[in-house]
């Protein structure tokens, strides 16, 4: 979607162009081009990094919506220390994902389907 800029900003841009030679008004639309240019750049970087950042939210709302069912299900739920037993590492019991390089890695218990 391409924005209008606001008619004073079209006035002042008219303005600043006044009593320039053809050449100097030549290197301002240049320059103009050159920083619209690096503008939409960033643009395009910062969608990117949204877009990103959308689907890291989405995995993080998955998990924790799975963790939470799994919380529910769990019986006497903060009613005694877990055992070292239970602690232990279970390769069945638990999945582990990595999200991305900024979030890093989640383990969460396995879902009983």
């Amino acid at each position: 979607r391409v924005r209008t800029p606001p008619a004073f900003a079209l006035a002042a841009m008219a303005v600043s162009f006044d009593g320039m030679s053809k050449e100097d008004m030549m290197q301002k639309v240049i320059e103009m081009q050159q920083g619209l240019a690096k503008l939409s750049k960033q643009v395009d970087t910062v969608k990117g990094e949204n877009t990103q950042l959308q689907e890291e939210n989405s995995v993080l709302k998955d998990y924790l919506k799975n963790l939470m069912a799994k919380v529910s299900s769990m019986s006497k739920l903060g009613t005694a220390p877990p055992s070292r037993v239970k602690v232990q590492h279970d390769p069945d019991g638990a999945v582990s994902v990595k999200v991305s390089d900024h979030i890093g890695e989640l383990t969460a218990p396995a879902m009983d389907d």
